[in-house]
């Protein structure tokens, strides 16, 4: 998955897109733990909300 992100976020123009990929992925799993755990499949918009605020951080300065 983080490597399929990483591309993902290379074609964006991303400068450090392995970092990115990482920290997307990361973020996955831990909302797909949390909803596991509580049982509460609300943290996919949890999640969304931040990746936004990632992929807006990491290619700010894209362009």
């Amino acid at each position: 998955m983080v490597q399929l992100l990483a591309v993902a976020a290379a074609r964006l123009g991303c400068r450090e897109p392995l970092a990115l990929a990482e920290q997307l992925a990361t973020l996955a799993d831990g909302a797909a733990s949390r909803a596991m755990v509580l049982g509460d499949a609300d943290y996919g918009r949890h999640a969304r909300a931040v990746a936004e605020i990632l992929l807006e951080r990491a290619l700010s300065d894209v362009n």
